[in-house]
């Protein structure tokens, strides 16, 4: 392992955690290995304990490292990195890149919305229901996301559980009911899962993710779908590029 420099202004925690970095990068750490224990690291580089511990408690954080009681620290498997710059769904954009995916629809049913339902779908009768759907969106076996959509009856009334089953929601507005999607607004904020959530990703309760909230518009302007997104992000990274 590298020494840290002391002299440098960059303080010691950080450098560790580039040193940790580059040796994952450079494949001297591969996935699954375990790190030098803390005490041995603070041997090593000689600095304090907690200087180690910050450092890797950030990489724990980061989904860079992980943690097994009573075994040690591990290299956690490389994030999967996923583009989303368009306004295709989820299903329709992974099958076109050849990437295995499943979705598990845990809930589909038909309410009538409160008021914060209401104001993202832009509806103003009270006696509108809408479309509430849950789903668990699976990348090559693995819980990718957690998915609450909310769509409004009138806009694709009709619609069953098994018309979703492993198909695109924006190919069924389309093809079915003659709504298409020309645009979204998204809403991207970093979040703690909870026990409920962690439990659907597989994953430890408060662990970092990303919440997305996105709406979707036809030409028109009238909004067809309004969903909540909550995305692992200790495996996958949301990318999103702008043309200028």
């Amino acid at each position: 392992m590298k020494k840290v420099d002391k002299t440098s202004s960059v303080s010691i925690h950080i450098q560790l955690q580039s040193i940790i970095k580059d040796m994952i990068e450079s494949g001297e750490l591969k996935e699954g290995d375990v790190l030098l224990p803390e005490r041995e690291i603070c041997k090593e580089q000689e600095i304090s304990r907690m200087t180690v511990n910050k450092a890797i408690n950030a990489l724990v954080s980061e989904g860079i490292l992980y943690r097994k009681q009573g075994k040690g620290t591990f290299v956690a498997q490389k994030k999967k990195k996923y583009q989303f710059n368009n306004v295709k769904g989820f299903t329709e954009v992974m099958k076109s890149r050849g990437i295995d995916i499943k979705t598990d629809i845990i809930k589909f049913e038909i309410l009538n919305p409160d008021d914060i339902i209401m104001e993202k779908l832009g509806i103003t009768d009270k006696r509108e229901n809408v479309y509430k759907i849950k789903r668990i969106r699976y990348v090559e076996n693995e819980p990718f996301g957690y998915e609450i959509a909310y769509i409004p009856e009138k806009v694709c009334g009709g619609m069953t559980k098994g018309m979703l089953d492993d198909n695109s929601l924006y190919k069924i507005l389309e093809n079915e009911y003659g709504y298409k999607v020309a645009r979204v607004e998204q809403i991207i904020d970093p979040i703690q899962v909870d026990t409920k959530v962690s439990e659907k990703l597989q994953c430890e309760k408060g662990r970092l993710a990303l919440s997305i909230q996105r709406t979707s518009y036809t030409e028109d302007e009238k909004i067809i779908e309004y969903t909540v997104t909550i995305i692992r992000s200790d495996k996958y990274q949301y990318e999103i590029n702008i043309g200028m």
